[in-house]
């Protein structure tokens, strides 16, 4: 099995990574590094995935909402790693094999053998 840097995981995984370094360094999160833009995906896939890590706890400060027209996602600049997603983020077995993978991320990288 491969994983693109598009790939759900890989983009969960660089989320996880970025809001634990604020949160270590005292930073507030930069909304521009949280974008679908930045990630270089689709903007439905993109709320896709906020959604899930809001609604599942593993970030908190911002909100998700279902809408007629899709997927908004309110407050990014409010957004923070929650206790959950630290442990999430460093106890999940296949995050860290993305972790392990992830020497560079404009390649294809094979995570199963």
């Amino acid at each position: 099995m491969t994983m693109a840097k598009d790939d759900y995981f890989v983009v969960l995984y660089e989320i996880m990574k970025y809001l634990y370094s604020c949160l270590k360094q005292g930073k507030d999160a930069e909304a521009d590094q949280l974008t679908a833009e930045y990630f270089e995906i689709p903007e439905r896939y993109w709320k896709y995935i906020m959604y899930n890590l809001i609604n599942d706890g593993y970030v908190t400060g911002a909100f998700a909402r279902k809408t007629k027209s899709g997927i908004a996602i309110i407050d990014l600049d409010s957004i923070q790693i929650t206790p959950q997603g630290i442990q999430y983020y460093f106890d999940n077995n296949f995050l860290q094999k993305v972790k392990k993978s992830l020497t560079d991320p404009d390649k294809i990288i094979g995570l199963m053998k």
